[in-house]
């Protein structure tokens, strides 16, 4: 078997906060790209962007059987962001100033591509779309040789849209 090709994650994610979408699941690429869009990729830390997803269980068991089945249970969808801010600069603070406890908006992420790459429509480019309501800003405790960050969870609002191709 030929080893398949890899992505280095570094620099092909881009993370998007957008305000509104109409069709979470083929979004607009007018939408993504809206003036009140903003780009959150360099603002997040390394490893700021955390989405996760808990699947519950369903035991199946039988009297009939000496095996219990299973079966998949309800989704409990989650996202973590870790990001820097500047409070001492506005406009090196937008992420900050955006993300605004509870406010209500999409997360967008494009995989596999140079994160300054344009986001185009037309069944070319793969997102996933997140509804999500901000939750607090909560300042990390300052470290030695480190920059000042932020941690925010992001409640998960509706359903969440994986590979979804932008129109």
């Amino acid at each position: 078997m030929t080893q398949p090709a890899s992505i280095p994650a570094d620099g092909n994610l881009l993370v998007k906060w957008v305000l509104s979408i109409a069709n979470t699941g083929g979004p607009l690429a007018a939408e993504v790209n809206a003036a009140s869009s903003v780009d959150l990729s360099c603002y997040l830390t390394g490893t700021g962007y955390a989405p996760s997803t808990d699947e519950a269980v369903i035991p199946d068991p039988r009297l009939c059987s000496r095996q219990t089945f299973e079966a998949p249970g309800r989704l409990t969808e989650q996202l973590m962001f870790t990001y820097v801010f500047n409070p001492a600069s506005p406009v090196d603070d937008l992420a900050y100033q955006t993300l605004v406890y509870l406010l209500n908006g999409f997360i967008v992420a494009r995989w596999g591509i140079p994160f300054e790459t344009a986001v185009v429509g037309g069944s070319v480019q793969k997102v996933d779309v997140i509804p999500v309501k901000c939750g607090l800003q909560i300042k990390q405790p300052p470290e030695e040789n480190s920059v000042l960050r932020t941690m925010q969870k992001m409640f998960v609002r509706g359903t969440v849209k994986r590979d979804v191709f932008v129109l």
